[in-house]
């Protein structure tokens, strides 16, 4: 019964059905209480009184007893599955004649082609079976089927591993008749399942009981080597390959345990507050940097910048004040000197056409004789300053050209014409009543706009030249001179202004000014520098143009910090624990506090490995 219950789990796991044809009652009876489909007999239908033809609805499903040389192959049962319904009739004795005739012509064709693989042969060439097979308890096997009502055909050698479904009898055969009445199709699907679920465990084989469905089956004899083969190798690979697994898995987790560990240590020094000075020389007249004299490589720097700008005045007031502006005087009449005394007239030439408005002299000058070189000739020249003849806003004339009023009222026609003035500008201030007067506050906001101005584009200038160098700080650009066309209380009602400024100064590296305080500070304080941590300013700045040199003062503040060994307190960490590691820093004086971190979490102590330790110091 236990076979039964194996059979019908697969069945019902398989969604396959499962019919029997058996004239052991009691097999039947088994069959029926698991749900078979049970097919009678013929002697079963005669004894029944129905000779009715039993159609199955589904496939027959027939176990098959695979030879040991099949079993090699496959390793796994084999079961022949019908294409097509089959059914079991009752039989007139020329059907059964007929039926006959067509199972030995099938039986004639299956012994002309070669037997199964691994089947032995006699001399002819015919297939051999052991004469007696045995049942799973080691009992000799016998056919309880009556022989006179089916036995089973031998398959032909294309459907291999299909070689015996029930042991062979007297040499009658099975009547399974196809409705189609064509030959049946029977193909082999080899399932990997354990082969016990099919034979039943060595126990239930050993218990001798009668209700055996396959005592009549031949048992597939197995030589050891390929039994062993077959049950253990795929086993004894997995088993293999699980423990290579975990033994691969300890090794790597040994090997990162011992390998990944580090030790991060923030150490912060003890602090003290700087205050110090300096006095250092810079000049690009020094290669390196000398602590013995306190000097550095320096680069020279000279800018000059300038700013012009017109400006409106604003105030207003009543005035009688002539126009005055600045004439140059051209001698083009002879290489020798020209001089003219205070107060020459100069007439104002409208298009070259003498006009009324004269202007004086405000100062006795020379005008230089020209010079002659190789045929050319190069006018002598001097600038004076002309006030207006009469008061007045007329006198307010466009730049223009003028001459010398006494050599034109003399006939001298020679010196009127060579010796000349022109003015770059036009005159201004004259006044006769009110008007717009330069006042005070119109000069200096001028003045500083344009300083300002100056100012900046000195600093921008100094930037681009200077770059990838230090600048003192406190050095401003100088304004050098300004130039106004009115000053205060000057009637003008715009006036224009122009402002020159320029820098001296000395760039240098920050790190050879820090190489210096560092020396410095640690010779008269013991301690170490931090330059992000420093206060500088400069004062008493010289700057010698003649010699390339710059002098000043740098007042040093901020704080500076006792001298860590790193090196050294690296090494001493090496390999000690939590315990040893608070002892040994809190005996290092200079230490303020201290923060260590070991990782991963499994680790304990700090390793022994210089490249795993990461010591910072920490301001």
């Amino acid at each position: 019964e236990g076979h039964f219950v194996v059979l019908a789990d697969e069945a019902k796991d398989s969604d396959k059905s499962v019919s029997f044809l058996c004239s052991n009652p009691e097999v039947n009876e088994l069959a029926k209480k698991y749900n078979f489909d049970v097919l009678s007999t013929k002697t079963e239908r005669t004894r029944a009184g129905a000779p009715s033809r039993v159609e199955p609805k589904r496939p027959i499903a027939i176990p098959i007893a695979v030879k040991a040389d099949d079993l090699d192959a496959e390793e796994d049962e084999g079961v022949a599955e019908v294409d097509e319904p089959a059914s079991v009739e009752g039989y007139g004795e020329a059907e059964k004649e007929e039926d006959y005739k067509e199972a030995e012509v099938e039986e004639e064709e299956t012994t002309e082609e070669d037997a199964p693989y691994g089947t032995e042969l006699d001399e002819s060439g015919n297939p051999v079976y052991d004469e007696e097979e045995e049942d799973l308890a080691g009992r000799p096997i016998t056919s309880a089927l009556p022989p006179a009502d089916f036995q089973a055909i031998t398959a032909s050698a294309k459907t291999r591993g299909m070689t015996d479904v029930v042991k062979s009898g007297t040499g009658q055969h099975v009547k399974i008749n196809q409705k189609d009445k064509k030959p049946v199709k029977i193909e082999t699907r080899v399932k990997k399942d354990d082969i016990q679920s099919v034979w039943g465990s060595p126990a239930q084989a050993g218990r001798g009981s009668t209700d055996n469905i396959w005592s009549d089956i031949s048992k597939p004899r197995m030589s050891k080597k390929n039994r062993g083969f077959a049950f253990n190798y795929k086993g004894g690979i997995k088993k293999s390959i699980g423990i290579l697994s975990l033994v691969s898995i300890v090794v790597l987790a040994l090997v990162v345990y011992l390998t990944t560990g580090s030790a991060r240590i923030e150490i912060k020094p003890k602090s003290q507050e700087l205050s110090t000075q300096l006095k250092i020389t810079m000049s690009p007249n020094f290669s390196s940097v000398d602590n013995s004299f306190n000097r550095i490589p320096g680069q020279l720097f000279t800018i000059s910048q300038s700013a012009s700008d017109e400006f409106t005045s604003t105030a207003e007031k009543d005035a009688v004040q002539k126009a005055r502006g600045i004439i140059t005087i051209y001698n083009e009449y002879s290489t020798s000197p020209q001089p003219l005394v205070a107060t020459t007239r100069f007439e104002y030439l409208k298009n070259g056409v003498v006009s009324e408005f004269v202007f004086r002299t405000l100062q006795s000058v020379i005008v230089p004789g020209m010079k002659v070189e190789n045929g050319v000739i190069t006018p002598g020249r001097i600038n004076v300053d002309v006030i207006a003849d009469k008061a007045g806003q007329d006198y307010n004339i466009p730049s223009s050209d003028f001459g010398v009023v006494a050599w034109r009222e003399r006939g001298d026609t020679a010196r009127y014409e060579k010796i000349y003035g022109k003015s770059a500008d036009s005159m201004r201030g004259g006044i006769l009543g009110k008007a717009k007067v330069v006042s005070e506050f119109d000069y200096n906001n001028a003045k500083e706009n344009l300083a300002a101005k100056v100012t900046n584009n000195t600093s921008e200038a100094l930037k681009k030249q200077s770059a990838g160098l230090e600048l003192l700080t406190n050095i401003e650009p100088q304004i050098d001179s300004i130039e106004s066309t009115a000053k205060t209380d000057d009637a003008a009602d715009t006036f224009t202004m122009t402002v020159n400024g320029s820098i001296t100064t000395m760039g240098y590296k920050k790190e050879d000014l820090m190489e210096l305080i560092a020396a410095h500070v640690e010779k008269t304080n013991g301690l170490m520098i931090v330059p992000d941590k420093l206060e500088l300013s400069y004062k008493d700045v010289t700057i010698d143009p003649a010699k390339n040199t710059l002098e000043a003062v740098v007042v040093i503040g901020g704080q500076a910090y006792a001298k860590i060994d790193q090196a050294d307190i690296t090494a001493n960490l090496m390999g000690k624990n939590e315990i040893q590691i608070k002892n040994y820093l809190g005996s290092i004086q200079n230490i303020d506090s201290a923060k260590v971190t070991l990782s991963p979490f499994w680790v304990k102590k700090i390793p022994r490995n210089d490249k795993k330790i990461d010591l910072l110091l920490t301001y």
